[in-house]
Parts: C-alpha cells; structure tokens; sequence
C-alpha cells in the first residue's frame, strides 16, 4: 500500500484511512477515526476523543515510520524541530524517517490553540507544540512496546526501545515496529506516559542540520512553483495599477490571439470580506511564458480611484495629525503614574519621530498555488500557509464545505508573511471553478510588488523626561499604524483592552523591557486605505526601531553609556539582561576601538525569547560600512541548534535589509518600484561578518525564533551611525554617507 499518489503527493487523510481499515494493518497512532469507518472493524476500540497525541505517528507493517507535521514549512525547519519532537520519544531518527503533512489538514487537533484557525505563523510553531508532540510520540513508543510484551508475555517494565525497535535486554530478543503494528493497533491508549529525561535526549538540542538541505541544494526538491498536472493551465493577473480601481471593459482579443493562451476572465472582487482580493483580469495560457505575453497585449479600461490622490510620502504628516485627534482611536497599551505632570519638571524633555516606509515581503519563491475544481470538491496544491484561508475560499467563492476541500501541501520557497495574506487563494478558487480544469496562478516578481498587502508605513512620537541624576521619570510613546490585518484580530476594539495586539509588540507589559515610575505607551489607529498584510516580525520592528532608537537618545542626553543606560532601567529580567550583556562583552563594548569604528546596541523581546545585538560600523572611503553583527540569543530550549542559528542568521539579513533597503513607495495610488533593480534587498555581499551564540536559558521550554532576530538590527546600526557620526537618523532606510 502506498500513501502517495504518482505525483509524490501525500493522499488525504479520508483515502489513507479508508484503504488502512481495508487491509487491517497499519498503525496510525492517535488519528480518530470516524465512527463510519471504526465500525468496519469491530474488534478496534473507540479511541478516547480527549487524548490528543493520536494524530501523530504512523507505523506501517514494513517498519516505515511517518511523522505527521501539520505546520507549514516556509524553509525555516520547521519540519526538522517538530519532527524530532515526535522522534525523539518514539525513539527513531527524525531524519531518516518519513515526514508528511496532514491527511486531512482540517482535523480539529491541527488547530492552533490561541487563534482557533488552522495555521502556522507568529513564530508559535515549536513553543506551542513542544509538549503535546513529545507525549505524542511517548504514547506511540508506549503501545509499541505494549504489543511486544504481550507476544513476548513479558512485563512491558522489562522492555525498552532503540532506533525504531522494541527491545527485550534480558533475553535479547527484538522486534521492528513494523513488526508490532497488527497488535498495538488494537490497544488502549495509556492514560499517563513518561516523558524521557532530557538528559537522555539524543536528538532534541542536537540537530545541526535541516531535512532535505542536499536536495534543495541540489535542485531536486520541489516547490509549488514546480507542479504539474495533466490539463493544467497557468494564470497571471493583471491587478489594478491604482489602488481601489474596478475593471470598466476587457478587450482580450490580441491576447487570445497568443500562441498558447486559452482564456481570458475577469476577477471580481471581494470586499465584502477581510482580505480578499480586489478586482483583477486573469490570462490563462498552456505556459507562463504564453500567459504574460497575452496579459501584456490585454486593454483593460479602470475606473477611477479615490486613492488616485494617495502619496506614501504625505502619509507620515497625516499621521502625526491623528496623535490627540479625538476622533482617532487610541488604544492605552501600557499605563504607568502620569507622564503629563513630569513634563514641566524636567531637568532634561527630549523629543523625536521616527519613520518607517511600506515594505514588501519579496520571498524567492513568489506566491503559487495550484486548484481544480471537480465533483463538487476543490484541491489544493502548494504551500497553503493558512489552511482556514483556503478553506474560506472554497466555501466563500466555491460554495463547497469543508469535506470536500483537499489540500495537498508543500514546502515553499519562502514567505515572510506573504503566504499569510488570503486574496491569491480567493483568485486561483475562482478560476478553478470557472475553468474545471487545474489552473496554477503565479505570481511574477513585478507583481508581487503591486499586489498590495505590504507592511505598513508607520510613525512613532516619543518623549521623555529625565531627572538631575540622569534617571528616566517619564516615557510616553504614540506608535500610529493601520490595525493588522482584521482577519486575523476580527473585532479587536470591541474588547475589553481595545488592543489589536499585531501592532503593539514591544510595547506592553509582557515585552517591554524598561521601566520608569511614569509610562504612557499607546497605539493609535490611522487607516490610509492601502491594504497591509503580515509581515516577518510584524509591528516589532517599527515599535523596537523607536524605543531602542530613543533609549539611545536619552542615554546620550543623560551622559551615560548606552548600555549602562538600558540595564539600569530594566528591573527583575535576568534572562534579558543576561543577553546585553554578553552580546556587548563580545563585541568589545568599553574597549578601545580603532579610529573611525563605533558600536551601537539594541534588544527585544517576543515570542518568551530574548535578543541583543551589537553593530560595528567604520568609515571605509568616506562612508560608514556595517562591518560586523554581534547577537546573544536566548530562546529557552534550543530543539534544533543548527535552525536556531539559520535563523537568527537570516533575521539579521532581513534587519540589515530594513536599516538600509527597503522601501516602497506609492504616488498618485500607483507603487513605484517594480522589481529588485529599484526595490533594492540586503544580497550576500551585504552582509557583514556575524557573531551568533545562542544561550540555554530555560532548557525545560522552546520559545520563537523565526521573527526574532531582525527588530534590534535597525537601530542597532541607527545608534553605532549615532557614535560614529554624531548625526541622529530617525529614518529608514539609513544613509551611509
């Protein structure tokens, strides 16, 4: 029995079931079977609904392993750290056994605990599921050994486990897990597992290496992008060029006339519903080569757009407009005593804005993904980030529920939030249902930077007082930004708090690092009308842009040492301060350096991690050069040390890319740049030598790294410039002179 079609494709989780049952062997080891299909087998006793570790493991008779991963895997590993999680008690090698994705992504323990939707981001994955995937695979080691003791008619006490094998050390006897499926099939699941000592680990804390690095390398592993299928169409869209614009007429006919183009159809929009798509003209052709051809000869006339007046470079005074507008929603994220009494006694009141432009994701991979409509049922193709998006477009667009909705997932080539966004999936469910046949819509890369949903353009006013000895008394902070995506945080100012809580990271309780007998810190809500959508850390990296940025600030208008500054206003955080300091002990902070080179701190906290960097800038020819990147990092449990490591890696590329890069800008409704030769990105010879240690600072509890190592670059480099210059930026990008 095979579990993959001839398309190496994993099949549904109703198919596998349903042949598993049909040859009464097989483990699947805490999948809950419908009551339909358990009761072909009347000797199998109804699983208990409650034990969640069913979902987990499968054992097939000829001793395959597979470990069920039901995260997307974005190339940030994790596959890797969630498949040794399982591994590591089952006691097999996480990475020479079978990792798949969910038969049935929509099963309700795939859910995402906090957000209820099934869905990978937030840099969750591994902190969430650490536990249950552990009991997971010590459930499925439990029954495994179970089955054995009972052919051996041996207590299971005198039995053990090694390399996917149960073994009896007194009389030597062994049995593959292949081999003991048929019985431990049939078992009760235990109701207490126990958990192995982590000092038994052999594989959590120890992976240097991702799954599948030699075939990416070497070209042979597939990505969405790669798809094919018999019949299969391939689909660019023509979006609006102004934000807000309708299609008025399509003249399609030097399209059609394109060799290899087959159809040319018309997208509505869908603002009814938070983040779909808008209005658009598909061209559909036997190849993208054939389809971008045609869309170039379309004649589409668009309607005008109130947003044709939109200029991003107005947008930070329209912002400034909305701080104490009564009619603009302001939300308390953190409150402390009262900052307005301390103004007028100040020894010293500083004062700032600090500015960020619209930036877009721009993954390697651009967005793919292929569907067919057929029988009443949709499929999926490619690396579905947020499977209750797609099945929302199914339901929304196809009118098919979700029985009917197969999504067969892949690895993508990257996302950075892009793959989070829902109105590609809106675009292909829809030309799948008007053709019948599967359609691939590919984005190109120019259309990726006009397809809106970028990270948004934001403004920070921050203000502070110091006293006659140099202590900060007083901090208040206006972080004005659009709300998240509402998707994801529906009805976010309805709660109690009021809080939206994708736009005050770094600036609450549980993630600001400083203290001050006064604090004000708010959100304020300004809508420009240009859709914004997720992106790679999210607000942290404006909010810690500007607090980093002005603690700075006032450590300078204090006369105190950056550092010293940060500590002494941080009160019961060992674990961050920990970071500071050996990320500034390694740099050589305090030491003499060479003339022309300066330092410049900074850190953050997120996702229970911690992070400090120190950036080292020189003059090199007449301009200031990044020479180097200092990062201590504590992220608790470090599962697989090595994706640790590539992670905070590619976190400070992506940082050094906001300090000195990024920025998209947007006149009369219109984007201006189109690709990678005026949208400039961080390229390897950017990047300056890097120092990454990684600290074991709750070795019991993961927390998130994949968002946690780009925020403290910005104005990490911002200050070193600060030291090196004299000259303050409160911009980005930053000027090297």
């Amino acid at each position: 029995m095979s579990l993959i079609d001839d398309r190496g494709v994993e099949l549904p989780r109703r198919v596998f079931i349903k042949q598993a049952v049909t040859v009464a062997s097989g483990l699947a080891i805490a999948l809950y079977l419908p009551s339909g299909i358990a009761a072909t087998d009347p000797k199998a006793p109804a699983p208990a609904r409650e034990f969640e570790p069913n979902a987990w493991v499968r054992v097939l008779p000829d001793g395959t392993v597979k470990l069920v991963v039901h995260k997307h895997d974005s190339g940030t590993g994790t596959q890797t750290a969630l498949a040794a999680c399982v591994a590591e008690e089952l006691d097999v090698n996480p990475m020479t056994v079978q990792v798949i994705t969910p038969e049935d992504p929509f099963f309700e323990t795939y859910i995402h605990p906090i957000w209820k939707v099934f869905s990978t981001g937030g840099s969750t994955s591994v902190s969430l599921e650490y536990d249950r995937l552990r009991m997971a695979g010590a459930t499925a080691r439990v029954l495994l050994i179970m089955a054995a003791a009972k052919q051996w008619k041996v207590s299971p006490d005198s039995c053990a486990t090694e390399d996917g094998r149960v073994v009896h050390p007194s009389s030597q006897r062994s049995l593959g897990y292949g081999e003991l499926v048929g019985v431990a099939a049939h078992l009760p699941a235990p109701a207490n597992v126990k958990l192995k000592d982590p000092a038994q680990f052999k594989y959590i804390g120890k992976l240097r290496h991702k799954r599948d690095a030699a075939a990416k390398v070497c070209g042979r592993f597939k990505y969405s992008i790669d798809v094919q299928l018999p019949g299969m169409l391939v689909a660019v869209i023509q979006r609006a060029p102004v934000v807000g614009s309708k299609v008025i007429s399509v003249d399609s006919v030097s399209a059609l006339q394109v060799p290899g183009v087959r159809k040319v159809i018309a997208i509505p929009g869908r603002p009814d519903v938070l983040g779909g798509n808008l209005e658009g003209v598909a061209v559909l052709a036997e190849t993208f080569w054939a389809a971008q051809q045609g869309r170039n000869v379309l004649e589409i006339k668009w309607s005008d757009s109130p947003l044709a007046r939109f200029d991003s470079d107005q947008l930070f005074s329209a912002q400034a407009k909305a701080i104490g507008d009564p009619k603009a929603q302001t939300v308390k994220a953190m409150t402390q005593g009262d900052v307005s009494a301390q103004w007028p006694t100040a020894t010293k009141l500083i004062e700032a804005d600090y500015t960020m432009p619209y930036k877009v994701q721009n993954p390697l991979e651009p967005i793919c993904i292929t569907a067919q409509v057929k029988d009443k049922a949709i499929t999926y193709w490619g690396g579905v980030q947020v499977p209750s998006s797609a099945l929302e477009a199914a339901q929304t667009v196809c009118g098919i529920d979700k029985a009917n909705v197969t999504i067969h997932e892949l690895v993508s080539g990257g996302s950075f939030g892009a793959r989070e966004a829902k109105y590609w999936l809106f675009e292909v469910a829809y030309l799948a249902q008007q053709t019948g046949v599967p359609v691939k819509l590919l984005n190109s890369r120019e259309d990726e930077m006009h397809a809106l949903f970028y990270h948004p353009a934001t403004l920070h006013r921050v203000k502070g007082a110091l006293d006659a000895q140099g202590k900060l008394t007083a901090l208040q902070l206006h972080a004005v930004s659009p709300a998240s995506p509402e998707q994801w945080e529906p009805g976010y100012f309805e709660r109690p708090d009021h809080m939206d809580y994708s736009t005050t990271e770094a600036i609450t309780a549980w993630d600001f690092a400083y203290r001050a007998p006064h604090l004000d810190l708010n959100w304020v809500k300004h809508e420009s009308g240009v859709p914004s959508g997720w992106y790679r850390s999210v607000s942290f990296i404006p909010n810690v842009f500007a607090v980093e940025g002005f603690m700075d600030e006032l450590a300078h208008a204090a006369g105190a040492d950056p550092l010293a500054f940060r500590l002494a206003h941080m009160q019961e955080r060992p674990r961050h301060v920990a970071v500071l300091k050996q990320a500034a002990e390694r740099a050589g902070w305090g030491q003499t350096l060479p003339p022309g080179t300066a330092l410049g701190i900074a850190t953050n906290q997120g996702y229970t991690s911690f992070i400090a960097v120190v950036a080292r800038v020189a003059t090199v020819d007449g301009k200031a050069k990044v020479e180097k990147l200092t990062c201590v990092v504590d992220c608790g449990l470090a599962v697989s040390p090595g994706g640790v490591e590539e992670q905070i890696y590619g976190g400070l590329m992506w940082g050094l890319g906001h300090a000195l890069f990024d920025r998209l800008d947007i006149k009369q409704g219109s984007v201006v740049q189109s690709n990678f030769h005026d949208y400039r990105v961080a390229r390897m010879s950017d990047m300056p030598a890097t120092d990454i240690v990684v600290l074991d600072g709750e070795p019991s509890k993961p927390g998130g790294v994949g968002e946690l190592g780009s925020p403290s670059v910005v104005p990490a480099i911002a200050n070193a410039l600060f030291a090196l210059t004299g000259v303050r930026q409160r911009s980005t990008p930053l000027s090297l002179g």
